[in-house]
């Protein structure tokens, strides 16, 4: 199943800009807290059709279970009677969290813990999408065992090379994500800073003009890195391909802006049998529009690659 879109969407900005801007999704979840061990919380979002098969969704940076394309998938997938639970990052629900660390792509253990919510299926299937896809594969290729119901997953736009993605921001053409992106952290860290006042790493988060650079300044500060470099080695997603165990697809387009050549594994993806790596020419950043119909192309491949036989 290829994306052919009309002349339209041969844009990797224009796809990637206009489901934000244009899509209208209607969807009405269940929400469930969940408390953490460090003496945070998490906040999911379920659709629930009492169902035995679960769609586990994880959004991009700075998105939530209110991104148009969750809502999207969402309801695509609700609509065939699969239930839907959409975990919320840490600060990303719509209520700030409690500490002063956020979320990052290597932070597999709140992963875990929402996925142990889905023990009482018997289908569970497990997506993220951008910095969410990066966390799918982070957490498959470093979790040494699954739960028995863990049937397959997908990562959309996953920036399988941190560092590249990073370098990609930085370029001119791109300057409307890299300010939307560090408008949005910036803010999250001056609501945090009502908190914690005098917390000089949220200070210097602030001080950031590139995201590199706010990995630099907090992200990497805060979880103990020496730098973003160093993060962003550790978070790399295509350093454990090799470890993934179910079947895996990882879906990316040719066009998509925030994308350097290093992030798509095309060589690492060679060396498990369990991951199917399509590259599409043209979808952008978790675009994939597809005008007259109600569904994007995205969530229909998605349904497509789990229905052929892969649960």
């Amino acid at each position: 199943m290829d994306y052919k879109p009309s002349l339209l969407f041969r844009s990797g900005h224009l796809s990637t800009c206009f489901p934000t801007i244009f899509r209208k999704v209607e969807i009405k979840y269940e929400r469930e807290r969940i408390d953490t061990p460090d003496g945070d919380f998490l906040d999911i979002d379920w659709v629930k059709n009492n169902n035995q098969s679960v769609l586990v969704l994880c959004h991009g940076l700075e998105g939530s279970s209110n991104s148009n394309y969750i809502k999207g998938i969402a309801k695509y997938f609700s609509a065939r009677n699969w239930d839907i639970l959409v975990m919320n990052y840490r600060g990303c629900s719509g209520e700030m969290n409690k500490k002063i660390k956020f979320y990052n792509m290597g932070q597999i253990e709140d992963l875990a813990l929402v996925l142990d919510k889905t023990k009482g299926y018997k289908k569970v299937v497990l997506a993220g999408f951008s910095l969410g896809g990066g966390l799918v594969l982070n957490y498959l290729g470093k979790t040494k065992e699954y739960t028995e119901n863990l049937k397959c997953a997908i990562a959309v736009s996953a920036p399988c090379d941190a560092y590249g993605s990073s370098k990609k921001f930085d370029e001119k053409g791109n300057l409307i994500y890299r300010k939307y992106f560090l408008n949005k952290l910036k803010s999250k860290m001056e609501a945090k800073l009502k908190i914690y006042p005098d917390n000089e790493k949220l200070k210097e988060g602030l001080k950031a003009n590139s995201i590199e650079e706010f990995d630099n300044l907090f992200t990497s500060a805060v979880y103990g890195y020496k730098d973003a470099v160093d993060y962003y080695n550790h978070v790399s997603a295509n350093k454990v391909l090799k470890y993934i165990k179910i079947p895996t697809l990882i879906l990316m387009a040719k066009d998509d802006p925030i994308m350097s050549d290093s992030c798509y594994p095309v060589e690492e993806s060679k060396e498990n049998k369990n991951i199917t790596l399509q590259i599409t020419k043209y979808g952008g950043h978790v675009g994939y529009v597809q005008l007259g119909k109600e569904s994007y192309w995205l969530e229909e491949r998605m349904y497509e690659y789990i229905k052929d036989g892969k649960i």
